[in-house]
């Protein structure tokens, strides 16, 4: 975000610009979370034609982004639940009930536009409380009784990486069935 930005509370939905992410983005895209290998990969299966790697725009700010895995992947072990919406991240400052639902509500549009029967988000519902809410305040419905522990791989941003433990709660919806944001 440039110093001249402003924060989601002075702004309207409606100033928010949803687009596929593009290579020119990554630079942005890091400086917002993260090293640029994630983000780099997204974009490689976006081109490979297996996810969608969306972003919200607000003042010429990448301010959120989100992926969206609707395909096995190229390369890598094969992926549960797809099509399967992805590392949904807000920028702290824009965090607000407006701004996760429009991109969100972007991705289950996309899945309806396919026909796909059914939609999948994985949420850590520790660190992530807010998430899980607003998900199942969505329609989702959790797929176990109880969150589960699970390895995932992490980078810094100076771009190592190591695997780290989580927390885990899996949840479905039918994107045909959710009324339109």
């Amino acid at each position: 975000m440039h110093q001249g930005a402003t924060p989601m509370s002075d702004c309207s939905v409606q100033d928010l610009t949803i687009r596929d992410a593009v290579v020119a983005d990554v630079p942005a895209l890091c400086a917002l979370r993260g090293a640029r290998a994630p983000h780099e990969a997204k974009l490689a299966e976006t081109a490979a034609g297996t996810a969608r790697f969306l972003v919200e725009v607000l003042g010429g700010d990448i301010v959120a982004f989100a992926g969206g895995r609707h395909r096995q992947p190229v390369t890598g072990p094969p992926k549960p639940h797809l099509p399967k919406l992805s590392d949904c991240f807000v920028a702290p400052q824009y965090r607000s009930p407006g701004s996760s639902r429009a991109l969100v509500s972007a991705r289950e549009r996309i899945a309806h536009a396919a026909g796909c029967e059914l939609l999948s988000v994985s949420v850590d519902p520790i660190e992530s409380p807010r998430w899980l809410d607003f998900f199942r305040g969505r329609g989702y419905r959790t797929l176990q009784p109880a969150p589960y522990r699970k390895g995932e791989l992490r980078y810094a941003d100076d771009g190592k990486s190591e695997e780290v433990l989580v927390w885990r709660q899996d949840l479905v919806v039918n994107p045909r069935k959710i009324e339109p944001a």
